[in-house]
């Protein structure tokens, strides 16, 4: 069998390198050597899938219960997840059974899971017409991140995905109202929501958006608050038609974003109804962050908007059009170029805090 001196870290041997078969037989060596037309990969055998693959947890709400569905593709092992102060765990016919306690820590927590006592690896194959088929191994752990999180009272969120984040996933995990807006939702009656929110690139991969735009601004003026997230000027964004006050993206990237995750964040605004309520933003909401700020910030805007922090890389100007916000009607528009949902994946607290308020209605 093959095999392979690494438990944790698993190989692909190139094309280029070949198999070879050898054997004993007879007192005679025999050695057989395979050129590989694609490379030989060696994997973990079973692979483990978790739903959900993350928990948020508000400290309010403790203490609680959670299910964890757990999909086994391969031989059949007893499966254990890391043990942590407040969390036990009991095994259950389809997963694990978790019961979430008062004494659960504040902050991030990484839950790694072993399959048959080895480490537990989700096994992704990767096939395209144009490339050799490949497989992708990620250790699996559970994610969870217990903080203060208050929730805007009365909201019921509608939401346009484009394909490229989970942002409405991670509004339903923290207990809000949240419907997904199809091409049906969007042409029909929209006072059902107090806020939309407009996922990544959505305005330029959704076709069925941007025909409702003029619908959408009717619901702002209306008393909607219309959330939109970071789009690229050329996903579709027409900054004299696709926000309801004209909001021009800047371009390129590079000179419109900020790419230290740790730069300081000046707050313009900070008796801002967005900024203070339900959470109060402070310092500690811009701590461990990752990878960037944002980037395609906002480079002209309407008067009507305020721009609420500035920001900027070492040794640059400083740039305010990272959140902006503005009243339209008896509504609200507010667009924000922070990489919020990369910072949801990555359990960043703030970004949770930070993104409650922007839902709250208008």
């Amino acid at each position: 069998p093959l095999t392979t001196p690494f438990t944790e870290i698993f190989c692909s041997l190139g094309a280029e390198t070949g198999l070879t078969l050898a054997a004993t037989v007879a007192g005679r060596r025999i050695r057989v050597d395979i050129p590989l037309e694609e490379p030989l990969e060696i994997v973990p055998a079973p692979s483990l899938a978790l739903d959900p693959d993350a928990l948020v947890v508000p400290r309010d709400r403790l203490p609680r219960e959670a299910d964890i569905a757990l999909r086994l593709d391969g031989p059949p092992a007893p499966v254990t997840l890391a043990p942590l102060a407040g969390v036990p765990a009991t095994p259950t016919p389809a997963g694990l059974h978790l019961r979430l306690a008062p004494a659960l820590a504040p902050g991030r927590h990484r839950l790694a899971l072993t399959l048959g006592g080895a480490p537990a690896h989700h096994v992704a194959a990767i096939a395209y017409a144009h490339v050799a088929p490949v497989h992708f191994a990620t250790p699996q752990a559970l994610g969870l991140l217990a903080l203060d999180l208050a929730l805007p009272a009365g909201a019921r969120i509608g939401y346009v995905g484009g394909g490229s984040d989970r942002v409405g996933l991670w509004l339903r995990r923290i207990g809000l109202d949240v419907a997904d807006l199809d091409a049906e939702a969007l042409a029909g009656d929209l006072a059902a929501y107090t806020t939309i929110v407009v996922g990544i690139f959505a305005f330029g991969r959704r076709p069925d958006l941007a025909a409702a735009t003029a619908r959408l601004h009717r619901w702002v003026e209306a008393g909607g608050h219309l959330v939109t997230l970071y789009h690229r000027p050329a996903d579709g964004w027409d900054p004299d038609g696709t926000p309801p006050r004209r909001l021009v993206i800047g371009a390129p990237s590079l000179r419109w974003r900020v790419t230290d995750p740790a730069a300081p964040v000046t707050v313009l605004a900070p008796g801002h109804r967005l900024l203070a309520g339900p959470n109060r933003i402070g310092p500690d909401d811009w701590a461990g962050w990752d990878k960037e700020r944002g980037l395609y910030f906002a480079a002209q805007w309407d008067d009507a908007y305020v721009p609420l922090l500035a920001m900027h890389d070492a040794g640059e100007a400083p740039l305010a059009g990272s959140l902006l916000s503005a009243p339209v009607g008896r509504g609200r528009h507010t667009h924000t170029s922070l990489v919020l949902h990369h910072q949801l994946d990555r359990l960043v607290p703030g970004a949770f805090r930070l993104m409650a308020n922007l839902v709250q209605p208008a």
